[in-house]
């Protein structure tokens, strides 16, 4: 019977295309698996791509943003103290033990020149001490050869601020009697004729007063942060002496001024004084006397 055969055949054959037909799938599976896992890694791979130009795209973005931050103080700075600077990058450290250094982007093509003040808005950084058509090098008030002429704020007492450390300065030539206090913040007083007067040097970290002697030994810690400065102002000496004389001729004319107030007040008063007094009478003519009959 043909039927019998039919259920033989079936029966063998049926598990054997069972066996292909779940090898078949699994296959399909399996490919169609690693072809998932290839499109995944493929787009995790441009994913990590993206995300990393995105990341370096937002911190450059945030360095510009910085940048623009610290040329924007530098600027109001520069408004604020009436200086005509030019401003520089840092592009070199030294900190050797012979000098406390740094190197600028800019030199004597700029009109940078030897013994030009640079500053930023923390303070005074330090002076020019050699240049180049593209370079200068400034020597920092850390340095041991730097002095800087200063006055204290609160107690306007004076004294010089030399390099120490790496991080520290000194106040040199303070008397006993001087009233210093840690905190106590120090500016430049514009004598010698090389810082403007007036920018932040430092804050009095440490007082020690001698246990003999006149002076007292006094540290001061720089408002610069050396560590991270990049951008600085170099004041031109042009611009310093011009700005001397408009001070001095400021000042001139506003004693000339008060000098003239004074004269128009005295002559004021004159004025109202002798208006204000009686006018004399007119003079009579005398009285022609009688003659005595009797004489």
């Amino acid at each position: 019977d043909y039927r019998f055969y039919d259920r033989v055949i079936l029966a063998i054959t049926s598990p054997i295309q069972t066996a292909i037909s779940w090898t078949l799938e699994q296959t399909v599976d399996l490919y169609q698996g690693y072809l998932y896992l290839w499109n995944v890694k493929t787009q995790n791979t441009r994913l990590f791509e993206e995300n990393r130009k995105l990341l370096g795209q937002i911190a450059s973005l945030k360095e510009a943003q910085n940048e623009n931050s610290r040329l924007r103080e530098l600027l109001n700075f520069q408004e604020k103290m009436k200086l005509e600077t030019i401003v520089a990058r840092v592009i070199a450290k030294d900190v050797s033990t012979e000098f406390r250094a740094i190197r600028l982007n800019r030199g004597e093509d700029a009109g940078i020149k030897k013994g030009m003040a640079v500053i930023t808005y923390e303070g005074v950084v330090g002076r020019v001490m050699r240049t180049t058509a593209s370079t200068a090098d400034v020597v920092t008030i850390l340095d041991l050869l730097s002095a800087v002429d200063t006055i204290i704020e609160r107690s306007r007492a004076r004294g010089v601020v030399e390099g120490l450390t790496d991080e520290l300065c000194q106040l040199k030539f303070t008397l006993r009697v001087d009233d210093i206090q840690v905190g106590d913040l120090l500016l430049s007083s514009g004598l010698g004729g090389v810082y403007p007067r007036g920018v932040a040097v430092g804050t009095v970290s440490r007082v020690k007063k001698k246990p003999f002697g006149i002076t007292q030994d006094v540290e001061v810690k720089p408002t610069v942060d050396f560590t991270k400065l990049e951008e600085v102002m170099i004041v031109t000496d042009q611009r310093v002496e011009v700005l001397e004389r408009e001070r001095a001729a400021a000042e001139a004319r506003k004693a000339l001024e008060k000098e003239r107030e004074k004269e128009k007040e005295k002559a004021d008063k004159a004025a109202a004084a002798a208006g204000a007094a009686p006018a004399p009478e007119p003079s009579k003519a005398p009285k022609k006397r009688k003659a005595n009959p009797n004489a």
